[in-house]
């Protein structure tokens, strides 16, 4: 579909029995010159369609778990720039280009993110909404690791760098390190890359950049690693010895990535003993809990021809509480535009049809798996 070329780019996908998904990821990029990496911890291997077969398209079986396959991910990078998707996911193809424009133009960026749109199909109907909004970008003054890293950790915070643009000897170094060892919890594992982004460099939030990113199914990390979230395992007695190792993994990597001892204790401490204090004051507000108590109260109570009435019919700032908030490709692509996101209209369609193809069944035509 597009003409933009993206041959310094290699996307690394991992995916766990949702082969659908694989190919859509296969049809989406086939064309674009990035090298798209699926690395897959399925029970059994999927056959790629002839079609797919592309020097570009790389499938990689292993069936290993998901911390496994990311702390060996070296031997598929060979680009000068990476970055890590989930299988329902993308990335639009001109912010992309645009990421690396901007990296190969300023050294001191070393890595982008983009503005983030989540989107479901309900009832043959693509619908996408805003998320992490409060994202904040480093201050132009942010130019050592100490301010970085005190504008990042709570109380303060910037943005997320899990699913960032960046270079890729950078990333392979933040990856690696990330996921050297597994946690009992899934949610554990990004801390430490926004610890180590901030200790390394800054990244950049684009406006052109838009990442989509699905609601159609579970997170892949939480299925396959575990998923207490992080305050339970932060604070239950079983998981003391992870927490320890955890911290002294923290404090390990801000030393050597250059930071005075006495200094990588302090920002230690906040990385992990404030980051739980922030968790469990926004967990225990008394509107969240509210909110989290109608939400599962009407996603599993209520008959589907009533949320599908409430999606169409009540307004959607009444909804956000329900988690059924969607707004249409025009009415998104206007609040876009007023609040100077930039964005090509055709690239949103693509992922739109994409999605509809998938609600349809258009990615689950043959037997996709290896008996």
């Amino acid at each position: 579909m597009s003409p933009i070329k993206l041959d310094k780019l290699t996307i690394i996908v991992p995916t766990y029995c949702r082969p659908r998904y694989v190919l859509r990821q296969f049809e989406y990029w086939k064309n674009t010159g990035a090298t798209l990496v699926i690395l897959d911890g399925s029970p059994t291997p999927m056959l790629v369609p002839q079609e797919y077969e592309n020097p570009h398209l790389k499938y990689v079986y292993s069936g290993s778990d998901f911390v496994e396959r990311l702390a060996n991910v070296r031997k598929y990078v060979n680009t000068p720039y990476c970055a890590m998707l989930g299988d329902d996911e993308f990335y639009t193809f001109s912010g992309l280009d645009e990421a690396l424009r901007l990296m190969e133009a300023d050294e001191d960026v070393i890595g982008c993110v983009g503005r983030c749109l989540y989107f479901f199909v309900d009832q043959g109907r693509f619908l996408v909404r805003d998320a992490y909004r409060q994202w904040k970008p480093f201050s132009k003054s942010a130019t050592t690791p100490h301010h970085r890293l005190d504008e990042d950790l709570p109380p303060n915070k910037t943005h997320m760098a899990h699913y960032t643009i960046m270079r890729s000897g950078i990333w392979l170094r933040i990856i690696e390190n990330a996921y050297q060892r597994k946690f009992s919890s899934a949610f554990v594992y990004e801390r430490l890359v926004n610890l180590q982004r901030a200790m390394l460099g800054r990244t950049e939030i684009l406006e052109c950049l838009l990442w989509f990113r699905s609601m159609e199914n579970r997170n892949i990390s939480n299925r396959q690693v575990g998923a207490p979230p992080f305050l339970d395992w932060a604070l239950d007695p079983q998981y003391q010895n992870e927490v320890a190792e955890y911290r002294n993994i923290a404090r390990r990597l801000l030393i050597e990535g250059g930071i005075p001892e006495l200094d990588a204790t302090q920002f230690e401490r906040r990385f992990f003993e404030d980051g739980v204090e922030l968790t469990r004051a926004r967990k225990s507000k008394y509107l969240y809990r509210i909110k989290r108590r109608v939400r599962i109260l009407l996603l599993t109570r209520s008959p589907k021809r009533v949320r599908l009435l409430a999606k169409r019919k009540v307004p959607n700032l009444l909804l956000g509480p329900t988690g059924w908030q969607g707004f249409g490709v025009d009415e998104m692509c206007e609040s876009l535009h007023l609040r100077g996101t930039s964005f090509n209209r055709d690239e949103i369609e693509r992922v739109k049809n994409l999605a509809l193809e998938t609600h349809l069944g258009e990615f689950q035509l043959r037997d996709l798996r290896v008996s």
